[in-house]
């Protein structure tokens, strides 16, 4: 598979939270996204034009939602990020991880803490703690130091302020410019 933006934009997307879903009788999956930033949904929506033909979502409340159509490019990831109907991590799937996908990773589970907001981190619960260790390891070998912080149940890869700093180098070209206040 060719691993192209679009592709990217998927993938981090996946790792940020969306689903990929198949319809009962479906041959292909889809992508189900929804958030509370309508702006940020259709950005998303945009940059992954071959799935999402026409720029339309819901709202409920004070959350948006959008599925994709079904795609076997979509299909193709879905084996490569899930494992028995349940998210998957391993370095296979980091590996090939861009600035586009770790971006999109960071902007839909991540956010920054700690004194003056210095420490960046990604929320890894849903990967449990070994692919939260996963994570931390692959992060910490492409040069962001980076360490496991248990919130009560809630699990993040949580930066050093050096970690921050180069993750930040390394994803801010991503980011729309609504997105900036979030460096």
């Amino acid at each position: 598979m060719i691993y192209n933006v679009q592709t990217q934009v998927l993938i981090g997307t996946v790792l940020g939270g969306s689903s990929l879903l198949k319809p009962p009788k479906g041959i292909n999956y889809y992508l189900s996204m929804r958030g509370q930033d309508k702006n940020w949904i259709l950005y998303k929506m945009s940059e992954m034009s071959d799935i999402f033909k026409d720029l339309k979502f819901h709202k409920y409340g004070t959350t948006y939602r959008c599925n994709s159509s079904c795609n076997s490019m979509v299909t193709e990831i879905y084996y490569k990020l899930y494992k028995d109907g349940k998210r998957k991590i391993n370095m296979e799937i980091l590996n090939v991880l861009t600035d586009a996908s770790i971006a999109m990773w960071f902007l839909d589970s991540g956010s920054k803490t700690g004194r003056n907001n210095k420490n960046a981190y990604i929320n890894t619960t849903k990967f449990g703690e070994d692919g939260s260790n996963i994570i931390k390891q692959y992060f910490c070998e492409i040069g962001m130091k980076c360490n496991i912080n248990h919130d009560g149940i809630r699990l993040k890869v949580l930066f050093s302020v050096e970690g921050t700093e180069m993750l930040f180098k390394t994803i801010a070209h991503r980011f729309p410019l609504f997105m900036c206040h979030r460096l």
